[in-house]
């Protein structure tokens, strides 16, 4: 650009910004906006004289405390030069350290379990037949006698069914063990839940089966027919009832919404295999004369034997978890060495920690800096043990002389829910199951029934009176 344009753009800016201020000035209007003075306090006011003393005492106290202020920060500055501990160094010290002893302390009052507590009473004070599932890899360890006691203890009336969910995981001598086990308290029925995932016609596997057919690998529903054919002996038995509340409990992950899906034949409740899907009761009208209600897992151990026992379950997310070693340590104590070696296929070991740092080398586990991330790899064994990839079935104890003089037949429930036409159309398909020779399942010792929490029993008590 040459001078002589660029001088007149400029004049001719300037000549702009002139006529804008002139025409502002005609307006009224300035640049600069005024700023509205104190007027004070009027001197007609007749308390003028008191609220300037007022005012002076508040400006004195204002800069006293200033003072006082900078004269306390010269005092720490000179008491840290010379090696003086202060007393507010020492009270923010004993701060921390209360707050690091309560992050230090479990907290062991989890209100989330205590309102799954109070679904499962509603399930109960509701239901006139309680439908309670076990997993039959561990009928015993997810069994809880003590619930069956409250039941029994609150109402009497009302009536306990034992249900052997995932028969198509054990090998079938176990299963017939079990049933006999079991028989000898409560009805108990087998079953195996539908696995397909379609939202709607969900298949049934008939209670009229030959021994060749290959139940295991099959994703249809075992069982379903002979379970409803027994809820609706149980109504016709009574006949002042024209349909009867079914009250679907056990442990998180023994399979109630899975049930409740092959039974209604469609999914009408969310089922997953992490603990805490089913968060409130849920009702199902399965028929005219059967309602089913699904409840939440609870998980109802006592905190002095809770932490392997829990975790070995599946009754508590694994990331929630704070030790994580101690279940892996049971997990090898219960699998023969051969058998992790080829699931896993990491070298031969010596130690828990020593197969957790291969394992997580082995998968990429590293933390920054390339630290073995132990605990990662130990949160991948749990979760296989959860999840059925390392296979496993438990054998039904032998009971000693007290338990067989506690041990009741019920042959009132029996007569009720007309268990016998039920237990012999249940034996053709459990023949058909495979045989312990045709499993590479582990055996491990069962595990002793869960023990309902003395903080839990009074939320039961209590919630009972109210409903009553």
């Amino acid at each position: 650009v040459t001078l002589k344009a660029k001088h007149k753009v400029l004049r001719k800016v300037k000549e702009h910004h002139r006529k804008k201020r002139k025409e502002a000035r005609k307006e009224g209007k300035t640049g600069r906006s005024k700023v509205e003075k104190d007027p004070g306090i009027p001197n007609e006011w007749p308390f003028k004289e008191q609220e300037l003393k007022n005012l002076e005492v508040r400006r004195a106290m204002a800069i006293k405390e200033q003072e006082d202020k900078k004269e306390a920060r010269r005092e720490r500055a000179r008491k840290r030069k010379l090696g003086i501990p202060d007393d507010e160094d020492m009270a923010n010290d004993n701060d921390a350290a209360e707050e690091t002893a309560a992050l230090a302390v479990p907290k062991t009052n989890d209100h989330s379990e205590r309102a799954f507590y109070k679904e499962l009473v509603k399930v109960i004070e509701a239901s006139d037949v309680i439908l309670e599932v076990l997993d039959a890899r561990d009928p015993l360890g997810t069994r809880c006698v003590d619930m069956e006691k409250m039941v029994r203890k609150a109402d009497p009336t009302k009536r306990i069914v034992l249900l052997l969910n995932k028969i198509d995981l054990v090998p079938k001598e176990s299963v017939e063990k079990w049933l006999s086990y079991l028989r000898e308290e409560l009805p108990t029925v087998a079953f195996k839940c539908n696995t397909q995932e379609q939202r709607t016609k969900l298949g049934w596997k008939s209670s009229k089966l030959d021994k060749t057919s290959n139940i295991p690998q099959s994703s249809d529903c075992l069982g379903a027919e002979n379970l409803i054919k027994l809820l609706k002996n149980y109504s016709r038995s009574h006949e002042l009832k024209l349909a009867i509340t079914v009250g679907i409990v056990g442990l998180p992950n023994v399979g109630k919404s899975s049930l409740i899906n092959s039974l209604k034949r469609s999914r009408v409740v969310n089922v997953g295999s992490t603990p805490g899907v089913t968060r409130s009761m849920q009702e199902v009208q399965l028929d005219k004369k059967v309602k089913l209600l699904d409840c939440p897992g609870v998980v109802m151990l006592r905190s002095a034997s809770s932490g392997v026992s829990v975790a070995l379950r599946n009754c508590k997310r694994v990331e929630k978890m704070e030790d994580v070693i101690t279940p892996v340590k049971e997990i090898l104590g219960l699998c023969p060495q051969e058998k992790l070696l080829s699931l896993y296929k990491v070298p031969s070991f010596t130690s828990v920690d020593d197969f957790l740092q291969k394992l997580a080398t082995l998968r990429g586990k590293l933390k920054k800096g390339g630290i073995v991330d132990v605990e990662a790899a130990a949160k991948i064994v749990i979760h296989d043990w959860n999840e059925g990839k390392v296979p496993y079935f438990t054998l039904p104890p032998k009971r000693d002389a007290v338990e067989d003089a506690n041990a009741v037949i019920i042959t009132e429930d029996g007569s009720e829910f007309n268990v016998d036409e039920i237990y012999k159309a249940e034996s053709s398909y459990i023949s058909g199951l495979k045989s312990m020779e045709e499993f590479s399942h582990i055996e491990i010792p069962a595990n002793a029934p869960p023990e309902i929490d003395e903080a839990m029993l009074e939320v039961f008590l209590a919630a009972s009176v109210v409903f009553l």
